[in-house]
């Protein structure tokens, strides 16, 4: 999402698109723009659907490992939501892996403040492997069909995200083995937040997953700091 020398003129062509129109709302054949709490960022249009890949909801862990995520720091000129982010480090196949993980990816019919229903995907993968970015896990499909507005999130995984270290590193470190959960809270806080101005609406995500993130909802639906950040889950 950080602006590069190649991306200068992008940038330049969505910045006068967002100067020209509201936040949540694109011009025909313009790059569709957003405002977010945490900056402005553009995405693409796939036919009829707006995609936003690469989507910062959280700081470069890296710098906290095996301690809580923090929102990312604000930036002013338009981030590029154009490639998925990183996957969490991991035995698996992703080919793109790094500390620097807290991303998340959205699909839309439209960014006009419509308020239509959310799906949040979490991945599956035993709490080790696995990522939001999976061919499999493209909501285009999803998000024409059903009117609705799609999310899929990576995460801390594995020892970086459930590995629990308080009894030998001490202070500090007491929440070392819910860290993944913790990232997760705060995607949901970055859908409070932020998904009317994707088209949809906060009082109505949903969330669903398969194999650990079916395990991972559970686990949310039991979490206090979870509360209210999400409204209904898949019998």
């Amino acid at each position: 999402m950080t602006l590069t020398r190649r991306s200068l003129t992008g940038a330049g062509v969505a910045a006068a698109a967002m100067a020209a129109f509201p936040s949540g709302v694109h011009a025909q054949g313009a790059l569709p723009a957003v405002r977010t709490t945490n900056g402005p960022v553009i995405g693409r249009r796939d036919s009829d659907i707006s995609v936003f890949k690469g989507l910062r909801y959280g700081d470069d862990t890296g710098y906290r490992r095996f301690l809580p995520p923090r929102a990312p720091r604000p930036w002013t000129r338009p981030a590029e939501a154009f490639d998925y982010g990183a996957a969490c480090p991991q035995r698996g196949d992703e080919p793109n892996q790094s500390e620097d993980c807290l991303f998340l990816n959205v699909w839309t019919p439209a960014t006009d403040g419509a308020r239509r229903p959310v799906m949040l995907y979490i991945h599956g993968g035993g709490y080790s492997t696995g990522s939001g970015s999976h061919p499999l896990y493209d909501g285009t499909r999803l998000a024409r069909r059903g009117d609705v507005v799609v999310v899929t999130v990576n995460h801390r995984l594995n020892i970086l995200g459930y590995g629990a270290f308080a009894r030998v590193a001490g202070e500090g470190f007491e929440d070392s083995g819910n860290l993944g959960q913790l990232d997760l809270v705060l995607a949901l806080q970055w859908v409070r937040d932020n998904i009317a101005a994707f088209g949809g609406d906060p009082a109505r995500v949903m969330l669903f997953g398969q194999s650990g993130g079916g395990a991972k909802i559970a686990t949310l639906m039991a979490m206090p700091a979870a509360d209210g950040l999400f409204h209904a889950v898949p019998p």
